[in-house]
């Protein structure tokens, strides 16, 4: 038996050894980030036809990726041909960090720093800054927005990445607020201006001004006290719902209070200026300006060319207690060491002037009393004249209705005159009470000619320097007794007392 060659009757190429069997997962290169957040993927060329897009996520499946994998990535890899490169074809998701949590204010800060300008006729106010926060006792001014705790991320392996939560917010919360029980909510604890120094937001009763009221403040208007360091520039504006201080000067300005007044540096007014307060004025000196006080106004220096009046008394003190020039008024008294000069400057001083319009009213009203009297004197003649129709039983319906009317008109007006003359005697009260408190026109050294004197609407001019004198009215004439120093200090020691 013959031995068979077994490559007998083969071709050259057939003796050739067979090519090595392909294996799954050969020519697919896979590389994954540090951070594992993305994966890369690289295929062959000639390995590239033993696969296709659903092998390919298959095989990310097989480590760990199958979650992460991006199919239409991997089908374009296919489509448009995109071998012997590295292609991303997995990404994580970052987690999201939440956001810090926040005070959402009920209030507008920005009104601190002047934000708020006032337009007039289509141009900016710039005196109107509005820049004074103004809040109201137990009013909510915050809350404190919660933070949030962010979404969480996944790397290209699926395991989860927790995100970074927000830090919770703080009230900047200083004098004058108070924090909810919860802590979630602030209040202000006061009535006041709200301010914010060194990133702290407080509520005072009082609102300080640092510096001078000007074009950098704006006008003020505050419902309590108003506290300035400086000066008040000409032309500006401050209302205040209580007192007002003012260290330095005030020029052309307008000042209002519920208050009283206190002005360290003086009025030079320019003829513009206007003070008033409810309560007492106190300056260092008066200049061309209208004062008003419906308590005393004290000035610690002179008084020129100014329109002043109080309610109660105007003393004028220190070693230069001068009045020149203007109209003085007051209730009670009026003193001062020199009125008017030497050559004559006119000066009116006046006392009493609130008293003469009260008796004048008084006249009025007794006048109107007698209109009236007279009026319900004819009512009772026609109702006189229908009473004895009725007694005769000679009324007619209609006479019988006008007896009934005059018969209530008459009422009405009984009533209408009695509390006419109550008021009447409470106005004679008050002249009285008035007349008794008032001590005169004091000049402690000098009034010189030119100086007119009124007391209680009776007039007097001076005509001749006098000196340390007391002008009061006695009766109908106003008369002069010396003025004594001694006794003026004996009785001021007992004031102070």
């Amino acid at each position: 038996m013959n031995d068979v060659n077994p490559n007998a009757g083969t071709s050259p190429e057939e003796n050739k050894p067979e090519q090595e069997a392909f294996v799954w997962g050969d020519g697919i290169g896979l590389e994954v980030s540090a951070s594992k957040m993305s994966a890369s993927l690289e295929i062959k060329l000639e390995a590239a036809e033993h696969y296709t897009p659903e092998d390919i996520l298959r095989f990310l499946g097989d480590n760990n990726l199958a979650t992460s994998a991006e199919s239409d990535i991997i089908q374009r890899l296919f489509d448009e041909g995109l071998f012997n490169q590295s292609i991303a074809v997995a990404h994580g998701i970052q987690p999201k960090d939440g956001d810090d949590g926040y005070v959402d204010w009920s209030i507008d800060l920005s009104i601190l720093e002047g934000a708020k300008l006032v337009e007039k006729g289509g141009r900016v106010d710039w005196k109107e800054k509005h820049h004074v926060l103004q809040v109201a006792a137990d009013q909510k001014l915050a809350r404190l927005a919660d933070p949030t705790p962010g979404e969480a991320g996944v790397n290209v392996y699926g395991e989860p990445l927790p995100p970074k939560p927000g830090k919770p917010a703080k009230f900047p919360a200083g004098k004058g607020l108070r924090i909810s029980e919860d802590g979630t909510e602030l209040y202000a604890e006061i009535s006041g201006a709200v301010s914010m120094v060194d990133g702290k937001v407080s509520v005072s009763p009082i609102l300080n001004i640092q510096g001078d009221v000007s074009l950098k403040t704006g006008n003020i208007n505050y419902q309590e006290t108003v506290e300035i360091s400086g000066g008040v520039m000409s032309d500006f504006k401050i209302q205040a719902g209580q007192d007002i201080h003012i260290n330095g000067l005030v020029e052309a300005a307008e000042l209002t209070a519920g208050g009283n007044i206190y002005i360290g540096g003086g009025i030079q007014g320019y003829e513009k200026a206007k003070i008033q307060a409810g309560g007492d004025i106190v300056a260092k000196y008066i200049n061309n300006a209208v004062v008003e006080a419906n308590g005393d106004v004290v000035v610690n220096g002179s008084i020129s060319n100014s329109k002043v009046r109080a309610k109660k008394s105007v003393l004028v003190c220190g070693s230069k207690a001068v009045v020149v020039g203007g109209r003085i008024s007051a209730e009670k008294e009026i003193s001062a060491a020199v009125y008017g000069s030497e050559i004559g400057s006119k000066t009116f001083l006046e006392l009493g002037e609130d008293l003469v319009a009260l008796i004048n009213s008084m006249k009025d009203e007794e006048k109107k009393i007698e209109s009236l009297a007279a009026n319900y004197k004819k009512l009772q003649q026609a109702s006189h004249t229908l009473n004895e129709l009725r007694d005769k039983g000679k009324i007619t319906p209609p006479q019988e209705e006008l007896r009934l009317k005059i018969i209530r008109g008459g009422l009405q007006l009984q009533s209408q005159i009695k509390r006419m003359k109550n008021e009447i005697h409470l106005m004679e009260k008050q002249v009285e009470a008035g007349r008794s408190q008032q001590k005169g026109i004091v000049a402690r050294e000098v009034s010189w000619p030119g100086v007119m004197i009124s007391i209680m609407g009776n007039l007097m001019p001076v005509k001749s320097m006098t000196s340390k004198a007391i002008f009061t009215l006695r009766g109908r004439e106003i008369e002069i007794f010396a003025y004594k120093e001694e006794e003026a200090k004996k009785k001021a020691d007992k004031t102070e007392k």
